[in-house]
């Protein structure tokens, strides 16, 4: 950094020594320089002298100057420094200044979703021509290599990134920075940075989407009439393999192009762009998010094959399904920006999620016809007529509390199961009545002639046992399903799976 200095007494004057060839050159003073230069600035009142103290001259006797040679990198260094002036750019009210940028990238950070940004590691690189730096006839070299203190010295592009979130230069083990100056006053500057830059992304297509990120490169302070930004000819952007996690970027995805901006009030400022073309490798998301829902959903069909009567294991079925799926949304919400628009991932998960709550509508639907007593008294009369037709006769149930044809009750029979009724029921519910209020809380058919209040049989003879042997009594007959119900359930297994594999076949030809 320029440091001023602003003495209370005059300066310390200094001095120039020149050899009898007229080409070694010594400055001696008790300030700090850039090397071998001082360099003048001036406030409105008083004359300041400033410095870039990155060496101090050592004072030479004239003998010790004239074994100096003439044509050695520091007198060389002397010669060019002397008379130069950082605060003035190259070509000074003439054609303006054309800065040659090119980019290699070390490392390629993954794009982050949450914040729209990715971070690079890179070598920005730029030259430049100062007619100013032109190096004599009588140095051998091509090119001269300095120490990175003297970028400090020298006039320098005011180069920034405009979608830059946050930016370093790296300092270890020293300055990252590399300082070339050829014969013709070409100035080449290479820097190493690490620069976290915007991305704004379009998840439409997520996660099979595709995502272009820009890198613009802007004069801060110097117009187009002072200063112009250009890509490096052949590739202006090299990179060696690099593998992300989450993308592909390849040497032949990347774009170039001119960004120029207008701004009111000050004109008009060079601006130059990169256009890295990320393509999202969908394979974490298959094996995380789409298989996962897709098996959700295949075990919620499996209540279609689990009997109507067995509630207990159909309901929580649909409901784990509808959870998991739930909780799937939830988690992939969290990791995503809050956009206003569906994402492809989206439509996944809802229509995961509705399938879902369709197998548990559609035990409801199953629920409501097994419960429908008209369906039930018409699959009793189309049960006895086919039975009518087969020949069977048909069991009599009027001797039987509610006519499923059990064994005939007879008055201390009823009696009997009426006190056991009467008991269970009163120390359950503590109930006043005596009525039979208890058989309407009995399984469907249930036989109260054969079987007590617990579903227990009760021996309706006791001086019959041997008798009761010989004539086993019937199991309780099995509920009446109407079969409406069943064809629902019957429609269920072939529906679901069909609807479920045609959305797949739209959903993954629209989106891969």
């Amino acid at each position: 950094m320029v440091q001023s200095y602003y003495p209370k007494t005059r300066p310390t004057q200094s001095t120039v020594l020149l050899s009898s060839d007229h080409r070694t050159v010594l400055l001696s003073s008790d300030q700090s320089y850039c090397p071998q230069t001082r360099v003048q600035t001036y406030c409105p009142q008083t004359r300041v002298q400033a410095y870039c103290p990155q060496t101090m001259v050592q004072q030479l006797s004239p003998e010790d100057l004239a074994r100096v040679p003439a044509n050695s990198t520091s007198n060389i260094l002397n010669r060019l420094l002397l008379p130069y002036d950082p605060r003035i750019r190259p070509n000074f009210k003439g054609i303006p200044v054309e800065d040659r940028v090119n980019i290699f990238i070390n490392s390629f950070g993954s794009i982050q979703e949450t914040t729209m940004d990715y971070r690079v590691n890179i070598f920005l690189r730029q030259r430049w021509n100062d007619p100013r730096l032109q190096l004599p006839q009588d140095f051998k070299s091509d090119s001269l290599t300095v120490d990175p203190g003297m970028f400090k010295c020298l006039w320098k592009p005011d180069l920034f990134f405009a979608n830059e979130k946050s930016a370093n230069f790296h300092d270890v083990t020293q300055d990252n920075i590399l300082l070339f100056i050829f014969r013709n006053g070409d100035v080449l500057i290479s820097m190493r940075l690490s620069v976290t830059l915007s991305c704004p992304l379009d998840l439409t297509l997520f996660p099979m989407d595709t995502q272009r990120c820009k890198m613009q490169l802007e004069s801060f302070g110097y117009t187009t009439e002072d200063l112009q930004f250009v890509w490096q000819t052949g590739d202006p952007v090299q990179m060696d393999a690099i593998a992300l996690p989450q993308f592909d970027i390849k040497q032949e995805d990347i774009d170039y192009g001119n960004c120029t901006k207008f701004y009111a009030g000050t004109g008009y400022y060079t601006c130059v762009e990169v256009i890295f073309t990320l393509r999202r490798q969908v394979g974490f998301y298959m094996m995380g998010v789409y298989a996962p829902t897709l098996l959700i959903v295949v075990l919620s069909w499996l209540s279609f094959w689990i009997n109507p009567d067995a509630s207990a294991a159909r309901v929580p079925l649909g409901i784990l399904s509808v959870l998991s799926l739930s909780s799937e949304c939830t988690s992939l919400a969290s990791e995503l920006p809050k956009v206003s628009y569906v994402k492809a991932i989206d439509i996944w998960l809802i229509a995961c999620l509705l399938f879902g709550f369709a197998s548990l509508v559609e035990y409801a639907v199953v629920q409501v016809m097994l419960n429908s007593p008209a369906r039930i008294l018409a699959e009793k009369a189309k049960m006895a007529a086919k039975d009518k037709a087969e020949g069977k006769t048909p069991p009599a149930g009027k001797n039987t509390l509610n006519g499923t044809g059990g064994t005939p009750l007879h008055a201390g029979t009823l009696h009997v199961v009426e006190s056991r009724c009467k008991k269970v029921y009163t120390s359950k519910s503590d109930l006043r009545t005596n009525d039979f209020s208890i058989v309407g809380s009995l399984p469907r058919d249930f036989a109260l002639s054969n079987f007590d209040c617990y579903g227990k049989p009760v021996e309706l003879f006791p001086g019959t046992k041997g008798h009761a042997k010989a004539h086993r009594r019937p199991r309780p007959p099995k509920a009446v399903i109407p079969s409406a119900a069943k064809r629902v359930d019957l429609y269920a297994r072939a529906l679901f799976p069909f609807t479920f594999l045609f959305f797949n076949v739209v959903y993954w030809s629209v989106y891969l």
